[in-house]
């Protein structure tokens, strides 16, 4: 498969580094600096890669199919995909001397059985090696079957980001919006999962705003509505935010920039914003009363660590403090230069917090909670299990929970049931812990290094 001009690693593009123990202020002042330093892992637990990421956003818009162009084990990460979805099965032989035919015998497949409005096919690292042109065959087949085949590269190689596939996909789904003129009192409301999107929808609705939903559960319909938006809301940044950038670029609708609706304050902010920008009326409670009325200081005096994906995780950190805790910790999958003024107003908020960058790392992250020893955990529910086995009071939430005052709400209350009842995870610690005590005994950076060229 020839490789696609103009797609720039994470790295390449906003300098993002996914390796990174210390204080916010040292990688702060680095940013500031205008370049930041890479660091490598000399071992990695377990790391996602861009394939998986591409998967996970081209999933979930609904009708289209997928055919992963690589050996079986590469669509696993589709076994409980809703949508239909093949696997061109590639073995040794055809990892060496390539696969002819195999992407057509897939798609063809596919569209018989299932007859998909649109077909991504999405080539693995085993393409990168044996160079096969899926490309082209897509090219073909989206005239023979007369509906979009779209190639969609990932290698797994050139990246240490995993967020990159989210922007291979962007660039494919991109594809999918048709070129168009008019314009229609509806917004794009852009999230990778549809659970994180349906708080924020009902924000919307309270100030009768029409929303248009992509690309998680979005149809042919949706996407051809798009041009048409008078504005683009990403809820996840690091996941759509390549897809609002190409509907601004390419179709002229503004992105809306400045933060996600995570904490009382912010969610007041943003709705404020959409209000402004779209012409609608603001309510005069902008549905999130301070905190103080209604949510108390739930985590006065409590220190907190905190493990989610980079916007949410900063905007969690605001909520935390709103809510009476302090941040001890901060783990982000990646982080770059788009959170350079969440990570500044970080420093000043958080100054003596451990900021720690890492995806599928479980063993830094119990190596950090053992010397850190947080009053509590918050995180996504797998990181969140790890935390509640060694001890810690957690909650395991996702992005999407958090939205909003009914994601304040509901985080303090959760919060609230942790820590009146450690007596769970005190009898989790109790087992013997699954990371020897050699391990646990060193710094949870051992294995960080700054990259020498």
């Amino acid at each position: 498969m020839a490789r696609r001009p103009g797609q720039p690693t994470r790295e390449r593009r906003l300098q993002a580094i996914s390796a990174w123990l210390g204080k916010p202020a040292a990688l702060a002042a680095e940013q500031a600096a205008g370049e930041t330093v890479q660091r490598i892992r000399t071992f990695s637990q377990a790391t996602p890669d861009d394939l998986l990421a591409a998967l996970d956003l081209l999933a979930g818009v609904a009708g289209a199919g997928i055919v992963v162009h690589g050996p079986r084990g590469c669509a696993a990460a589709l076994a409980a995909a809703a949508g239909p979805w093949a696997v061109t099965g590639l073995d040794q032989r055809d990892t060496i001397m390539g696969s002819e035919g195999a992407v057509s015998r897939a798609v063809l497949s596919l569209h018989r059985r299932h007859r998909p409005w649109a077909i991504f096919v999405v080539a693995t690292p085993v393409v990168a090696i044996n160079s096969d042109d899926a490309r082209t065959a897509a090219d073909e087949l989206s005239g023979e079957l007369g509906i979009p085949v779209l190639a969609v590269r990932t290698d797994g190689f050139r990246s240490r980001v995993a967020a990159t596939g989210y922007d291979t996909a962007c660039q494919a789904l991109l594809a999918l919006v048709p070129v168009t003129q008019d314009r229609e009192d509806v917004v794009n409301l852009l999230a990778g999962d549809f659970s994180t999107a349906t708080e924020a929808k009902a924000l919307l609705d309270g100030l009768g705003v029409a929303v248009n939903m992509l690309p998680a559960g979005a149809d042919a319909a949706a996407f051809a509505r798009a041009a048409r938006a008078r504005l683009s809301i990403c809820l996840d940044p690091g996941v759509t935010g390549a897809l609002g950038a190409g509907l601004e670029a390419a179709h002229g609708v503004p992105l809306l920039r400045g933060g996600v609706p995570i904490g009382l304050a912010a969610t007041r902010r943003w709705l404020a914003a959409v209000a402004a920008a779209t012409g609608h009326p603001e309510p005069g409670h902008l549905g999130t009363p301070d905190p103080g009325q209604t949510l108390g200081q739930t985590l006065a005096g409590r220190r907190v660590h905190l493990a989610l994906p980079p916007d949410a995780g900063f905007a969690a950190a605001v909520l935390v403090t709103e809510l009476g805790g302090t941040v001890s910790g901060l783990t982000l999958d990646h982080i770059d230069r788009t959170h350079a003024e969440a990570l500044a107003a970080f420093t000043r908020t958080a100054p003596d917090a451990v900021l720690h960058v890492a995806a599928g790392q479980p063993f830094e992250t119990a190596n950090l909670l053992a010397s850190e020893r947080p009053d509590l955990f918050v995180g996504t529910p797998e990181v969140a299990a790890l935390a509640a086995a060694a001890g810690v009071p957690s909650v395991g939430v996702t992005p999407g929970a958090l939205t909003g005052r009914r994601g304040a709400e509901h985080l303090a209350r959760r919060a609230a049931k942790a820590l009146a009842n450690p007596g769970f995870v005190r009898r989790l610690a109790a087992a013997p812990p699954p990371y020897a005590a050699g391990w646990l005994r060193r710094s949870a950076d051992w294995h960080i290094k700054q990259e020498v060229r």
